[in-house]
């Protein structure tokens, strides 16, 4: 398979596992190593496995249901490191009820074996107006 299918299918399984809201999925996407890096939107920098898996569990603990809509998938790759930029377009269930929410994604694969594995996940809100309003004064 080209690297960029793999990449788009490791991408994709990331969130699939994330809609999933199964721990042991989204164990299975990333690189086991002390260096892997998550930012949840609005969350300080996590470092290593112990505190990224047990975010997920906290997140996957707090909410019924997720339901990503993802927009165009930009793919970039230098080697055995692949960035993957993608528009988040999140409906999720919850204690407090439902909301949607868009988000702006970098997310970075490393080859790893043979497989492509994530040692990034950087989640930042989206906050400005779409593209075709007018700009602010």
């Amino acid at each position: 398979m080209p690297d960029r299918d793999a990449i788009i299918r490791a991408n994709r399984a990331f969130y699939d596992a994330f809609q999933s809201l199964d721990t042991a999925r989204m164990e299975s996407v990333w690189h086991k190593n002390p260096g892997i890096v998550c930012i949840h939107p609005g969350w300080r920098r996590l470092r290593g496995w112990g505190p990224i898996m047990a975010s997920w569990e906290r997140i996957f603990d707090n909410v019924f249901e997720m339901e990503f809509q993802l927009g165009e998938v930009d793919v970039t790759i230098g080697g055995d490191l692949a960035v993957v930029i993608v528009e988040e377009n999140l409906t999720q269930r919850g204690y407090d009820g439902a909301s949607k929410s868009q988000v702006l994604a970098t997310n970075v694969f490393q080859r790893v074996g043979g497989e492509w594995l994530m040692v990034l996940h950087h989640g930042s809100p989206v906050l400005a107006p779409p593209d075709n309003e007018p700009p602010l004064q």
